[in-house]
């Protein structure tokens, strides 16, 4: 963990929560914070050298692509566990690898794929190379809320509600160029004009494409637009999955939706197998007291049955963003 001043906190809840969409972003965060310009991209800098921010950007929704992705819970034998790793290393789309306390399922892992047929295939390959069929695929029916920020000051994952569309419409469908897409969903630079390079790439005035991707968050073709933060580095050291059986799960997604600030995914799944708990969120925070306040508050909103919490007891691929 490192002990982060006041003024960088300061400046790392701004870059997470109010991250301008705006032509020169870091004029507005050096306004707010009380730095000058310079001050404030050399902060940032430092940030990012110190592993604090992860990154700063945003990310494009996987269903603008028309992919699937499903959360994979597998029984992987102890002597393969180091094979998996190392094979999930070099798969792209397979991220949010973790060791976590159930007592059948040990690895838990989140996969896109171009279709679910394509899906299917790739976890099967997975599993069999690791000498394993047991395992239970859970699909993601609807995402309903992807938005991972930390309050550094109470020291738990908190994000406002944000509902989306019944359905992201596809690139195709917005006659967005995917190369476009595809750059705005790397780091931006730490520069007074982040995304003139962009701009003049595709065509673009900066003022035009500050527009478009405005609209694009709005309709959650982007999203957790802002920084991304190492929780370890700022003492965010635990994070839990919490899975409900409840009597309807879409009004159990909903809620913890609309209710759960400190959800950072919250996801109606569907399994290829029999499986009782297809709501599903994240907590993450400074210990598990505040995980368990977090997820009481879950049951009481959702009215659940039964429910599994499963901390993370290992990252299998550390240092991944998606």
């Amino acid at each position: 963990m490192i002990s982060l001043s006041d003024v960088q906190k300061n400046l790392v809840m701004e870059l997470q929560y109010n991250f301008p969409v705006d032509e020169t972003p870091f004029n507005v965060i050096a306004d707010r914070t009380k730095l000058s310009l310079h001050d404030t991209l050399r902060e940032i800098k430092n940030l990012i050298d110190l592993e604090v921010i992860k990154r700063l950007g945003m990310y494009v929704n996987f269903r603008v692509k028309g992919m699937e992705g499903a959360l994979v819970a597998a029984s992987i034998p102890l002597d393969q566990l180091d094979k998996f790793r190392r094979e999930a290393l070099h798969i792209r789309e397979l991220t949010h690898n973790y060791i976590r306390n159930h007592p059948r399922y040990n690895v838990w892992y989140v996969i896109k794929a171009q279709n679910r047929e394509a899906l299917e295939k790739e976890v099967r390959y997975l599993m069999e190379n690791v000498n394993t069929n047991d395992y239970i695929i859970l699909f993601s029916k609807k995402n309903l809320k992807l938005s991972v920020k930390y309050d550094i000051i109470r020291g738990i994952s908190w994000s406002k509600a944000e509902m989306p569309p019944d359905r992201i419409p596809t690139a195709d469908e917005l006659g967005l160029n995917m190369e476009l897409l595809k750059s705005l969903s790397y780091p931006l630079p730490i520069t007074e004009r982040p995304f003139k390079s962009i701009a003049e790439r595709f065509g673009y005035k900066e003022g035009d494409l500050v527009e478009l991707i405005s609209d694009l968050r709005k309709k959650h073709v982007i999203k957790d637009y802002g920084a991304t933060i190492n929780g370890d580095k700022v003492g965010i050291t635990e994070n839990a999955m919490l899975l409900i059986n409840t009597d309807s799960f879409e009004v159990a997604c909903n809620n913890i939706a609309e209710n759960l600030n400190e959800a950072t995914h919250v996801v109606l799944r569907e399994s290829d197998k029999p499986w009782d708990y297809l709501c599903y969120c994240m907590l993450h925070g400074k210990d598990k007291s505040v995980i368990r306040e977090a997820s009481a508050k879950a049951l009481r909103v959702t009215g659940a049955k039964s429910y599994m919490l499963l901390y993370s007891l290992d990252n299998l691929k550390p240092g991944i963003v998606m």
